[in-house]
């Protein structure tokens, strides 16, 4: 697991109220972003797409950093749809298994990144769910809900005990210093 280079955020805004709709409707996202400038960006281009609002007339009410409840193993489905020059846009649902939803995203990014060539900006995240161990369909993380699970100890080396460690003592030396 990588330590995630991406936050999750919740970015509140509307319209910017006017005589024509004076009390405009107030619409709510999650945006998985690198910083809280990005995550408005993310805002405002999925108002624009979904509901015709440009970030010129209107109003970001609140951004904030979601935090996850406890930090515990657990599988996520995440469903992606991203845009390639070869075939467009494709539309994909994966599992992975994090500590965290920014966790298994970020993990979606980089897999998406590797064996796709899909960049940030080309990736949008439609939904993040934690799925129970029973509905996991791919082996590769499903091997992690075994009882008696153990991993090997690699490379184990034996400390040296504190009374056996030397100590080394620079020795005094007159050196001239340059001024």
């Amino acid at each position: 697991m990588v330590k995630p280079h991406l936050r999750h955020y919740q970015v509140v805004g509307r319209e910017s109220p006017s005589e024509k709709n004076p009390e405009p409707t107030v619409y709510k996202f999650e945006v998985f972003a690198p910083n809280f400038v990005v995550a408005k960006s993310r805002f405002w281009r999925m108002m624009r797409v979904k509901n015709k609002v440009k970030s010129t007339h209107g109003d970001v009410l609140s951004c904030n950093v979601v935090k996850d409840a406890k930090l515990v193993a657990r599988n996520y489905l995440v469903d992606i749809a991203y845009y390639s020059q070869r075939c467009g846009y494709t539309r994909m649902v994966k599992e992975f298994r994090d500590v965290s939803k920014t966790g298994a995203v970020s993990q979606a990014y980089h897999d998406l990144a590797s064996r796709h060539r899909a960049r940030y900006h080309n990736i949008e995240v439609l939904n993040v769910k934690s799925i129970p161990d029973h509905e996991v369909k791919h082996l590769s993380i499903a091997q992690y809900h075994a009882p008696n699970l153990s991993f090997p100890l690699l490379q184990r080396r034996t400390k040296a005990a504190r009374k056996d460690r030397a100590i080394f003592v620079k020795k005094n030396t007159k050196r001239a210093v340059v001024a």
